[in-house]
């Protein structure tokens, strides 16, 4: 159940007034050193979290180990600590997502050293709720992270030198530290969960205001039940009185008690009796009882609110829905223009796909005598077309260095040239010899095993074919995209030259205006104001420039006339214009009737998405159409019973046939 604490400590104190040793109140809210496994105590650690450790801190403990180190006085301060209630609506992760938007507003986050833990444990007082909060430790030195300081110095007094330059430690924030802040950070945490709470489409809240105020508020927006509950002594603060079982008996006793006695005085059968000579301790208990069965009706009204709510919701959800059913279905030049430019599109990248992979594809298909060589490097283990490589690349060399032996003869400065060249023509000579009569016996293995190699052969050949249909398949693809887009665009040039608005399909409309209709196909008439002249009812669009349009005019192309209004006096008088208004939504109205679709009862989203996949539906059928018929035989009203001749399927099938590449 969503509730509201924050509590604002200037570092704990014990019993007797002294402060808490810091380090050990860093372990006792991360569950460290000796509250790694607290007795009697059902509460869970959910996460510890730290930011702007200085370099000579190892850890979050270390750094407030230093702290308590260099706290001179006894009521010296090393830690402010806030520690507020999360709610149980949201997930942790949303919680720790308040908790850092909390720290980045405050300046905490940048400016200052900080621990934060998360506790959650089943509440004292009701089973079925959780008891979700945070403490938050943070050192109110403000880092200067262009000096950073050594423990010795880091807590030490700011002060400056006679040349105004910073000396010893940083300045301490007084941001905290009053109560106007205090009043801030309570707000600004109350705002930052009630941002979270409508970000998640709940309709609850909190508030850090007193009773009394919210009390007023409740009155001012006339829910009175919600403000009477509100009108009681808050609960007084237990501490941890409840953690003695036979206190905390007594207190569930006191609440069930207090429960009953409401019930039957609720119910007629008796007054409650004001009980005198309480104790303190009793007295506690009691106005905590009354608060916490008070807390139970309200939740108990404050769900029979949302339920009431939802269910009005629903009711005029489906209401309006069945009005979205019932609206005329129109559909302009404009609308086929843009499905026709998107239908381009679409077939371009197709075309440019379908092009990308017949062009990688033909790299695979290969000459006769290519699958000639194939064949034979297969029947040879790949050697065959690499020693027909060999051979050829030996020859060439052996004819350059003979053509160049016979111009060293009879000299001799050219000696050790000739015989050089002589050794290494011997060389070449010899090595192609033996690659030779390794491909003559290539070509006898080829004339004995003839069928072999044919076999191979025409195996590799029908892999080609194949190939080859596919690739004739891949171009003809992209051959049918471009064609597609030839005649979208040919469409589009030829209605393009039309009226954007000129309405081509239109489905319920009705002949004149009616109270039903719509301007711009958004704003309901009814909605609009009104005025009655002559018998004559007129829906003002326009108050600024008094334009009206006249209940009973007769609807043309889904617009209809504008009329002026001018008032003299107690006098009206109305002018008929050459201007006209729309009933239908024109294209630069499409996004924000998407958008506001966005925020509308998942009834109606449906019957939008409905309405549109219908549109979208008829708009396709329209536009195919156009493309495959003379543009001017389109009609006004186009009927679903007209059928045309599939010539797509007759086209893609001849050109799969007959295309060659």
């Amino acid at each position: 159940m969503a509730h509201y604490y924050f509590e604002n400590t200037p570092h704990g104190k014990r019993k007797d007034g002294t402060k808490l040793n810091t380090a050990t109140h860093f372990d006792y809210i991360s569950r460290e050193g000796d509250y790694t496994n607290m007795k009697n105590r059902q509460e869970d650690l959910k996460i510890t979290s730290f930011g702007n450790l200085p370099k000579w801190a190892d850890n979050p403990r270390d750094f407030w180990e230093n702290a308590e180190k260099h706290r001179n006085k006894p009521n010296g301060r090393a830690y402010r600590e806030f520690k507020f209630a999360l709610q149980e609506e949201l997930t942790l992760e949303e919680n720790i997502q308040c908790i850092e938007k909390f720290l980045k507003e405050t300046g905490i986050k940048d400016n200052h050293v900080y621990s934060y833990a998360i506790h959650d444990k089943t509440a004292a007082f009701s089973k079925e709720h959780r008891n979700i909060h945070c403490h938050l430790m943070f050192n109110e030195k403000i880092i200067e992270k262009n000096r950073p300081l050594e423990p010795d110095m880091y807590f030490k007094n700011y002060a400056q030198n006679k040349f105004g330059e910073p000396t010893k430690g940083y300045r301490s924030s007084r941001d905290f530290s009053t109560k106007t802040a205090t009043v801030n950070f309570r707000k600004l945490f109350a705002d930052i969960i009630n941002d979270k709470f409508q970000e998640k489409g709940l309709d609850i809240s909190i508030s850090e205001k007193s009773l009394k105020a919210q009390r007023q508020e409740l009155l001012n927006q006339g829910k009175v039940e919600e403000a009477e509950l509100l009108n009681r002594t808050p609960a007084p603060h237990l501490g941890n009185a409840y953690k003695n079982p036979a206190i905390l008996e007594r207190i569930m006793e006191k609440i069930d008690e207090t429960d009953a006695k409401a019930d039957e005085a609720a119910d007629g059968f008796m007054e409650q009796e004001k009980e005198e000579n309480l104790s303190i301790q009793e007295q506690k208990i009691q106005l905590f009882a009354n608060d916490v069965v008070i807390r139970q009706v309200a939740k108990q009204i404050q769900q029979e609110r949302l339920r009431l709510k939802k269910e009005q919701q629903a009711k005029k959800a489906i209401a309006e829905a069945e009005e979205i059913k019932q609206e005329a279905m129109i559909i302009t030049t404009g609308d086929i223009c843009k499905h026709l430019d998107t239908k381009i599109n679409e077939f371009e990248e197709k075309a440019a796909e379908n092009l990308a992979v017949f062009k990688a594809a033909q790299k695979n298909i290969l000459s006769e005598q290519r699958l000639e060589l194939l064949a034979k490097d297969k029947m040879f283990n790949d050697n065959y077309s690499k020693d027909i490589k060999q051979y050829d690349k030996l020859s060439k060399e052996l004819k350059q260095i003979n053509s160049i032996l016979p111009t060293l003869y009879g000299k001799a400065d050219k000696i050790k040239e000739l015989s050089s060249l002589s050794r290494k023509s011997q060389e070449l000579s010899s090595s192609r010899t033996k690659i030779g009569k390794r491909i003559s016996a290539y070509k006898t293995e080829l004339t004995t095993n003839h069928e072999e190699y044919t076999s191979i052969l025409n195996q590799l050949k029908k892999e080609n074919e194949d190939a080859i249909s596919k690739n004739k398949i891949l171009y003809a693809r992209y051959k049918y995209d471009m064609l597609q887009v030839q005649k979208y665009k040919t469409a589009l040039d030829k209605l393009a030259k039309e009226d954007k608005d000129t309405i081509i399909f239109s489905d319920k409309i009705s002949s004149k205006l009616e109270h039903k209709n719509k301007l711009d196909g958004i704003t309901s008439l009814k909605d609009l104001p009104s005025i009655t002249n002559n018998n004559n009812t007129y829906f003002i669009i326009d108050k600024n420039k008094n334009k009206a349009i006249k209940i009973g005019d007769d609807i043309i192309q889904g617009k209809v006339p504008v009329y002026y209004l001018k008032t003299d006096n107690t006098k009206i008088s109305i002018q008929k214009s050459n201007e006209f208004a729309y009933l239908y939504a024109r294209k630069e109205q499409i996004s924000n009737i998407s958008q506001k679709k966005l925020n509308n009862h998942p009834i109606i989203q449906e019957a939008h998405k409905q309405q549109q996949t219908s549109l979208t539906d008829k708009i396709s059928k329209i536009a195919d159409h156009i493309v495959n018929n003379d543009i001017k035989q389109t009609q006004a009203k186009w009927q679903e019973n007209e059928q045309t001749t599939d010539k797509t399927k007759l086209a893609e099938k001849k050109m799969y046939n007959e295309w060659s590449l």
